[in-house]
C-alpha cells in the first residue's frame, strides 16, 4: 500500500528530538496541534537544546512540560531561564483553554465528563461522555 508522504508524515517531527524519552506519545487532540507545534517553536527559538518531558491535557489546559535544557544533577539553568521558559508555555496553557481539542475552533472548558476537556457545541455532542475522542 502507498500512502502520501503528508499522509504519513509526524507532524511532531520536530520535537521528538528533544524528547527525554524517544517513545514518549504526544497525547493532545489534533485540535491542539497547531498550539503544540507553536509552543515548540516559541521555546526553540529561546531555548535551542530544551528537554521535552511531555506534551498532554491536564485539567483542560495545555501542558506542555520541559526544561531549558537536559537535566543534570544539581540542575542546568538559572531560575530566570525557568521561569521564562514556564512564561512560554503558560501563555499557550491559557490559548489552549479556548480551543477546541478536538477540531481547533472556539470552544470552552466542559466539566460534564470524568476528564475535563475544552470542546466547541458540536464536538461537545459528538464525544462520548465516557470516552476522549
Amino acid at each position: 500500500m502507498t500512502g502520501s508522504p503528508a499522509a504519513s508524515s509526524d507532524p511532531f517531527e520536530p520535537l521528538r528530538r528533544h524528547l527525554r524519552e524517544p517513545a514518549y506519545d504526544i497525547d493532545v487532540g489534533r485540535g491542539w496541534w497547531p498550539l503544540v507545534l507553536e509552543c515548540h517553536q516559541a521555546v526553540v527559538d529561546e531555548f535551542p537544546e530544551y528537554e521535552l518531558l511531555a506534551v498532554k491535557q491536564k485539567y483542560a489546559s495545555l501542558a506542555f512540560q520541559a526544561f531549558p535544557r537536559p537535566w543534570k544533577p544539581g540542575g542546568d539553568w538559572t531560575d530566570a531561564e525557568y521561569e521564562r521558559l514556564h512564561t512560554l508555555t503558560d501563555a499557550y496553557a491559557e490559548r489552549s483553554e479556548s480551543v477546541c481539542e478536538r477540531c481547533g475552533t472556539e470552544g470552552s472548558r466542559r466539566t460534564s465528563r470524568r476528564i475535563h476537556l475544552v470542546l466547541c457545541d458540536r464536538c461537545q455532542a459528538l464525544v462520548p461522555e465516557h470516552g476522549r475522542f
